[in-house]
């Protein structure tokens, strides 16, 4: 028979080399403050120095609304979004449209973010999520962009026929036509959840795209370009919805839904 007081400290023993694994069992149980679940509407805002042949050094501004389904367990979160529409404003002669099959092409992406709540604040964090389009490749974080329609890396994604991904361009109004595309697009995302319905906060970016064919020469080079360097002028807004809020709402009514 073994004696109480040698039981208590074997016990006492056991709790002790079980602690770690009880705390951090017990803090994943803890709720977060808040449930971000749910169906929401987002804009994307991000500011670019551009170089585009003739024109010179611009600043440009891509504007990108998107459908987002939230899942939240704990301080974890799946992002499901689906792209609404992008708008692309140079300031310039020279514009740019994205088409719809393009928008269509992209599909529901699935991404992780969390909730950080070691501040007076809750704060929201997306890790950088990386995407390519129009292109298949191994490495998507470190392979070369192709430069060719005919690199077997690439495929027509939006389904016109034509090779990568389209976009329409036209200058002055008058030479229009259209350029195929790969990118690589990477972002990250961190801001403050203002309210149960609305988190406000900034984008870290890059977008690299080289240009593999187009309908006229004008439209063959590639545009180099990087984020601006005023962090500021790249955020973005998620606004909580009713899961009936379609994309042609919030692309319609998007002014008064991110309203700041």
């Amino acid at each position: 028979m073994i004696s109480s007081r040698v039981s208590r400290r074997a016990l006492a023993a056991v709790l002790l080399a079980l602690l770690p694994c009880l705390w951090a069992a017990a803090q994943d149980a803890i709720p977060a403050p808040i449930d971000l679940s749910g169906t929401w509407a987002e804009i994307q805002v991000c500011s670019e120095l551009e170089t585009l042949p003739i024109v010179g050094r611009l600043t440009g501004t891509s504007t990108t609304l998107l459908r987002v389904v939230m899942e939240q367990t704990g301080n974890s979160l799946v992002i499901r979004e689906t792209y609404c529409s992008t708008k692309i404003d140079t300031g310039t002669v020279i514009s740019t449209a994205i088409p719809d099959a393009f928008l269509r092409s992209l599909g529901e992406t699935a991404r992780p973010a969390s909730l950080d709540l070691s501040g007076t604040a809750v704060r929201f964090v997306q890790p950088w999520y990386t995407e390519v389009r129009g292109a298949h490749l191994l490495d998507p974080e470190n392979d070369p962009l192709p430069t060719s329609p005919d690199d077997p890396r690439v495929f027509d994604q939006d389904g016109d026929g034509k090779p990568g991904l389209t976009v329409r361009l036209r200058v002055m109004g008058i030479v229009s036509g259209e350029a195929y595309v790969v990118q690589r697009v990477r972002y990250r995302m961190t801001g403050t959840v203002v309210s149960p319905d609305r988190i406000d906060g900034l984008i870290e970016w890059t977008n690299e795209q080289v240009t593999i064919g187009a309908t006229n020469r004008l439209f063959e080079a590639n545009t180099s370009g990087e984020p601006n360097p005023d962090a500021q002028k790249s955020y973005f807004v998620l606004q909580r919805i009713d899961p009936s809020v379609t994309c042609t709402r919030i692309v319609k009514n998007w002014r008064s839904l991110f309203a700041r």
